[in-house]
Parts: structure tokens; C-alpha cells; sequence
């Protein structure tokens, strides 16, 4: 008497069970115990730093410390997390793990980058808070009115330098000399030239977005508009992305040495 056939269901996948395991791997990391001891230190530290640099209440002294926190500090510590955060996924023993899962790696990493971003996004609303909070103790005027154009810089800042460093880090393992390269080349030689070739900078078309803020502390000539800015900065965010994606998808990838039994 033959056995029953046994039924298979069909293999599928799903991107929307594979963008869950994803986000559930990658948001808990920003809530580990030793991860909020090293994000308190920060937002001390960083409390402090506003404290001595913002020493009145006068609004063009809070806003251009607020402006060159978002154009600079912001923009180095998102591309670094960015890269650090995919370089760790290409480690031989996370390979052997994350690239056997029912998952294209394109989706993979465009998933990853949404989830790391969403936890830097929270992690550095708390920042904002304390730059704000700074600025309330010292009496500065017009914080709340500057709150939405404050947010939303920070948001495009995070997520377009995270997407830099995501593709840095896909592409090589010295993504800090990449981006340090970049830095000095584009955002610190061309960015400063008083020509278009200076919209080549991402942190120029920030400052361009926060030039209501700028416009007595820093003379930032007008820009285009937080709409046509924040576009340009989602685009070039996706791009960066995309071309990501599409490395990560192409190239090889080496996982750990099989155990000797």
C-alpha cells in the first residue's frame, strides 16, 4: 500500500512578512540598554555644547548654532549610522543568516534603511527637544514658530544622509574615506563657491530650506522654497537608495566558514 501524498503549499514571498522581520530585527537594537546609555551621554553632552555656545536669547546666535547642527553635525553622524548599519549586515556571519531568508536583497536593504532611519529619526527627535529646550531656557523668540521648518530639516537631513551612507557602505568597506572625500570635495570646496555649481552640495539646499532662520544670523541669499527643496532632497534620497538596491542585489557575497564537525 503506498503512503499518502503528502501536499506542499506553494513557496512565496512576502515582502510585506519580510518588511515585519526586518523592522523587528533592526528597531529593538535602538532600544538596548547599552545603546540609551550611549544616547544619553550624547544628548548631555550635546546639551551642554548648546549651553555654552548659546549663551543669550538672542534668536540670531540660537539659530545659527540650530543651522550648523543640521548642515554639519547631523548630516556626519546620519551618514555615518547609515553605512555602519549595512556594513553589518555584510559581515560573513550575518550573511550566512539575513541572505537565506525568503527575501530579495534589494527589498532587503531598502527595508533595512526604512526601519534604521525610522529609529534615527526617533532617536534625534529627542535631540531637537533638547535644542529646543536650550533655547526656551535661555528665552530665545520665535522657537515655536520655527518648530515645523526646524523638523522638517532634520528629517531630510537624517534621511538623505543615511541613504548616502547606506550606498557608501554597499559599495565599500572604507565608506569614511568616501565620505570624508566627499565632505571636503563637494560640500566644503564646491559648496562654498557663489555659483550654481554649489547646488551640487546637499547641505547647501538645507541651508537653502532654512534661510527664514538664516536670513539675519548667517545672509543665506533666498532659495527656491521648502517645496521644491524638500522634492529635491527625497529624490536624490531614492536615488541614492535605488542604486544601492541595485548593488546589493548584483554583488557577491561571502558568508563564514562552514563548522568542522
Amino acid at each position: 500500500m503506498n503512503p499518502p501524498a503528502i501536499r506542499t503549499a506553494p513557496f512565496t514571498r512576502s515582502l510585506r512578512h519580510g518588511f515585519g522581520g526586518v523592522w523587528r530585527l533592526t528597531l529593538p537594537g535602538f532600544a538596548r540598554p547599552g545603546q540609551l546609555l550611549k544616547l544619553a551621554a550624547l544628548l548631555a553632552g550635546f546639551a551642554l555644547l548648546t549651553l555654552t555656545s548659546v549663551r543669550t536669547a538672542e534668536a540670531s546666535v540660537f539659530f545659527e548654532w540650530t543651522i550648523r547642527y543640521l548642515t554639519l553635525l547631523l548630516p556626519v553622524m546620519a551618514f555615518i549610522s547609515g553605512g555602519g548599519t549595512i556594513r553589518d549586515d555584510l559581515k560573513p556571519e550575518t550573511v550566512d543568516y539575513v541572505f537565506t531568508r525568503p527575501l530579495p536583497r534589494p527589498a532587503f536593504l531598502v527595508f533595512k534603511y526604512t526601519a534604521h532611519t525610522a529609529g534615527l529619526q526617533a532617536s534625534y527627535l529627542l535631540a531637537l527637544g533638547v535644542l529646543l529646550g536650550v533655547g526656551a531656557y535661555r528665552q530665545v523668540p520665535g522657537l515655536l514658530a520655527a518648530l515645523p521648518l526646524l523638523l522638517l530639516a532634520q528629517v531630510l537631513a537624517i534621511g538623505v544622509f543615511t541613504a548616502f551612507g547606506v550606498l557608501c557602505g554597499t559599495l565599500t568597506a572604507r565608506y569614511l574615506v568616501v565620505g570624508m572625500s566627499y565632505g571636503s570635495i563637494v560640500e566644503i570646496g564646491v559648496g562654498s563657491i557663489p555659483t550654481q555649481l554649489s547646488r551640487l552640495s546637499l547641505t547647501h539646499h538645507l541651508r537653502d530650506l532654512l534661510q527664514p532662520l538664516a536670513s539675519t544670523a548667517l545672509a543665506v541669499p533666498p532659495g527656491p522654497g521648502p517645496f521644491t527643496t524638500t522634492v529635491l532632497l527625497v529624490f536624490v534620497a531614492a536615488a541614492m537608495l535605488g542604486l544601492a538596491a541595485l548593488v546589493f542585489g548584483l554583488r557577491e557575497l561571502v558568508g563564514g566558514r562552514p563548522k568542522e564537525s
